[in-house]
């Protein structure tokens, strides 16, 4: 493949994995975060493989940087064939003790955000008739889970707005589309219970038991971004080792 993909969190995790996995595929991946030292990391990585990449700043949560992100990364390449809206924050904390103004917040970066990139990129995909926007959600969009209710909350309603930008912009040539991961082993992961009897706890849970990896992720991801799943649009897939369908 060629043309342009643009990963949002791409600094690390599942983001970096996305990009690399992008850039195998043939695609040049701008790569958008806030910590421009960690996307240099991911860009070393993808230029180290003989990728290509580009590093974009910014805020996920100010409008105005998006779209501006939107214009400088098809004015730099040319083209924007794929928008993958991975940034994302959580919150673990009882709905007791999540203000609303926190409860916005996370809302604002895990839900608005997408929509902003994707109605900005959806121009760009029409004129040239085609496009992929692929929106990573999350298995606790379906489940839910104690302790996080705005991150569940967010990723439901980025769930329900890939089955309608899908069905409104397939004329325009435009794939819409989700990917679900469930545990997957990275930082934030590690952080939050590595090593511990949560974590076994966890796994035990999984029919494959194990945590999924970042670069399962990433290869999917840039499957789903090819041709060769050309005919997939406004679904959201699970790649969780079959925790989701065994419940």
């Amino acid at each position: 493949m060629s043309g342009t993909a643009l990963v949002t969190g791409a600094s690390r995790g599942i983001g970096r994995a996305i990009a690399q996995a992008l850039a195998e595929e043939g695609f040049t991946v701008a790569c958008f975060a806030r910590d421009r030292a960690k996307l240099e990391e991911t860009q070393a990585l993808i230029e180290a493989a003989r990728g290509k990449a580009s590093v974009h700043t910014g805020d996920v949560g100010s409008d105005s940087d998006l779209e501006a992100l939107v214009e400088e990364v098809n004015a730099t390449h040319g083209s924007l064939d794929v928008l993958v809206n991975n940034a994302g924050i959580t919150e673990g904390e009882p709905a007791s003790k999540i203000s609303p103004e926190r409860f916005r917040e996370i809302l604002n970066i895990n839900l608005v955000a997408p929509y902003v990139l994707s109605r900005a990129a959806h121009p760009i995909m029409k004129a040239q008739g085609s496009g992929v926007i692929i929106n990573i959600s999350s298995v606790y969009a379906s489940q839910g889970v104690a302790n996080n209710s705005p991150y569940c909350t967010s990723k439901a309603g980025l769930e329900g707005m890939t089955r309608a930008l899908a069905r409104e912009w397939v004329k325009d040539g435009v794939r819409v589309l989700g990917v679900a991961p469930g545990f997957v082993r990275t930082d934030m992961v590690a952080n939050a219970f590595g090593g511990t009897e949560v974590e076994k706890l966890v796994v035990s849970r999984i029919p494959m038991k194990r945590f999924g990896e970042a670069e399962e992720i990433g290869r999917f991801v840039a499957f789903l971004a090819t041709n060769k799943a050309g005919f997939v649009t406004g679904e959201t897939l699970v790649i969780d080792g079959g925790q989701r369908s065994l419940l």
